[in-house]
């Protein structure tokens, strides 16, 4: 009979209480090997492409960042897969992390053995998507379903801006995301509003919320 190898985990949470539990707790089920625990964004890359692991445990606000900057940095079809553990309950946010290709999101007030449900539906391939009876899945395809709508008007870059708005970043937040200058965001916000024919960010924002976004 072929033994099962444990599911090789990495996490990264800046809070030394949490990373201890959590590491009692799996380290507890022998289907689980935590080989790694980190505090940063930094550490958690570093741990990632040292590793390998099969899934990356990962919180969305750290020492020096947001989990979504390590999100970022994967790619979403390669291991590992990512579970996003959070308080954060921000609709936003929890999309957002999905759209970067987070598998599965667990909210740290929900009792541990979803987390290990999780963890064993995302490692064998599922997405474990539904929080507090949200449906994070069906939202994203029909953000998606907008974005491609908006694709026949707008460039990428422009499109991803207007998304950053409706996000609530402002526009020196929008610069630092993108690596580009404040003025560079302002001209494509107005190539925006020009084509959309709408008169400033109320109106985008507006629009994105009309259209179920």
């Amino acid at each position: 009979m072929t033994e099962t190898k444990p599911i090789r985990v990495v996490m990264v949470d800046d809070h030394p209480l949490v990373l201890g539990g959590l590491q009692q707790l799996l380290g507890a089920n022998p289907e689980f090997d935590v080989v790694d625990t980190c505090s940063t964004v930094a550490d958690g890359w570093q741990s990632v492409v040292a590793h390998r692991p099969d899934i990356l445990l990962l919180d969305l606000r750290l020492k020096d960042g947001e989990g979504l900057t390590l999100l970022r940095r994967l790619e979403p079809d390669k291991p590992p897969a990512v579970v996003v553990l959070t308080a954060v309950q921000d609709e936003n946010v929890l999309l957002e992390a999905a759209r970067l290709g987070a598998r599965g999101i667990v909210l740290k007030a929900m009792a541990p053995r979803v987390l290990e449900d999780c963890i064993r539906a995302v490692h064998a391939g599922e997405r474990w998507l539904s929080v507090d009876g949200l449906d994070l899945a069906q939202r994203l395809s029909r953000r998606r379903e907008v974005e491609e709508e908006l694709e026949s008007v707008l460039t990428p870059r422009e499109l991803e801006i207007a998304r950053l708005v409706h996000l609530q970043l402002d526009n020196e937040e929008i610069a630092a995301r993108l690596s580009i200058s404040v003025g560079t965001v302002k001209i494509h916000l107005h190539h925006v509003f020009d084509k959309l024919q709408l008169r400033g960010r109320a109106d985008l924002q507006q629009l994105f919320r009309e259209k179920g976004y």
